[in-house]
């Protein structure tokens, strides 16, 4: 199981195949597990790596905030160990936010960046006041938080084809240690609107996004992928899981992307 340090903490990552250097990204609450379906797929053809971010699956916790910027960093040293210079990135919600930290770092290694039911947003001021109230539930009763905020990311509809994958979410969310929900909760609410570095990127950039998605309206998304010049990938019937409410159609769609 391969581990890496960064300031002296263990960051486990996941490398397999070759070819053309795909990059994972996962989102809040989940770990590099998120993409075994696409990985197993992509690997066929690409060589894919995986991380856990700080605080999530096998990897330490690191600071009290984990900006964007710390967990591009870790994404960062992983490739450089693996001598790995030209990469694409595809990255699920809070994994967009940590791909367009990494595009601000070293866009010139990056051939194709991808968000996966993400945006290039920052937070509204009411959503920084509901990710406080997400830290001091955390904090105070863990699993009343996890049980609520995690079928809220499914759309009605799937919550009960995907109760398996809710209860995993919910049995690992109850192993991390609350100081790293807590910091990557701190580290979103901080983080800078990128839309102008996505919009100066020079290469490639798609936006995938769900008609059902709860979280992220897809009409807002296809708008700002339009503003910021970028390719735009509907998939219906699916939200923003669609790796587990629809993965062959979020398989076919990723696979456009790279092949783009």
């Amino acid at each position: 199981m391969p581990y890496f340090l960064h300031k002296k903490k263990n960051i486990h990552y996941e490398n397999e195949g070759s070819g053309e250097v795909v990059v994972l990204i996962h989102g809040f609450l989940e770990n590099l597990s998120m993409w075994d379906e696409i990985a197993d797929e992509l690997s066929k053809t690409h060589q894919v790596i995986r991380i856990d971010l700080p605080g999530f699956g096998k990897s330490d916790c690191i600071e009290e905030i984990h900006s964007m910027e710390l967990f591009a960093a870790c994404v960062h040293q992983v490739l450089l160990e693996l001598k790995i210079d030209k990469f694409s990135l595809v990255g699920h919600s809070m994994g967009g936010y940590v791909s367009l930290a990494l595009l601000e770092m070293c866009s010139d290694e990056i051939d194709h960046i991808c968000l996966f039911h993400s945006t290039a947003k920052a937070d509204s001021e009411q959503k920084k006041k509901d990710r406080n109230r997400a830290i001091k539930t955390v904090q105070d009763k863990q699993n009343v938080y996890l049980k609520t905020a995690i079928p809220f990311l499914f759309p009605e509809q799937f919550q009960k084809s995907c109760t398996l994958q809710i209860q995993k979410m919910i049995e690992e969310g109850m192993r991390l240690h609350p100081n790293g929900i807590s910091a990557a909760l701190k580290g979103m609410q901080q983080r800078k609107n990128t839309n102008q570095i996505l919009k100066d990127f020079s290469a490639k950039t798609t936006y995938i996004a769900g008609t059902l998605d709860p979280l992220l309206n897809v009409d807002t998304l296809r708008q700002e992928s339009l503003n910021n010049g970028a390719c735009f990938l509907e998939i219906e019937q699916a939200g923003h899981m669609s790796h587990w409410e629809n993965p062959k159609i979020a398989i076919e769609a990723i696979q456009r992307v790279l092949c783009r």
